[in-house]
């Protein structure tokens, strides 16, 4: 991470950042996953991709900013705005195929 911006103390400050970032972020996600879904499923107002796009989008900034918010309070951590953009990318993509996902009854 360091090829990004991304510098920390030591491994527990790093660990402890992503744990603080998750714990916040939880709740937002729940939201962020709840708008493209009932859009998606049960309006029908958009397709799967614009489900998907929107989720990622929403995603990466609410991440993002839950982050920034992380790294302002921790001083052992020093993220740049393309470390934690790259981070929420990331993240946000691996989560996409939750947010189409038909609960079969």
């Amino acid at each position: 991470m360091k090829l990004f911006g991304f510098t920390y103390k030591s491994v527990g400050s790093i660990v402890l950042f992503f744990v603080i970032s998750g714990i916040l972020a939880f709740p937002i996600e729940l939201f962020v996953k709840a708008i493209p879904k009932v859009l998606f499923s049960h309006f029908k107002k958009i397709t799967v991709i614009e489900a998907k796009v929107l989720f990622v989008v929403l995603d990466t900034l609410l991440s993002m900013l839950m982050m920034s918010i992380v790294d302002y309070f921790m001083k052992s951590v020093s993220a740049t705005a393309v470390s934690l953009f790259m981070v929420s990318l990331v993240m946000a993509l691996l989560c996409t195929n939750d947010v189409t996902e038909t609960k079969e009854r």
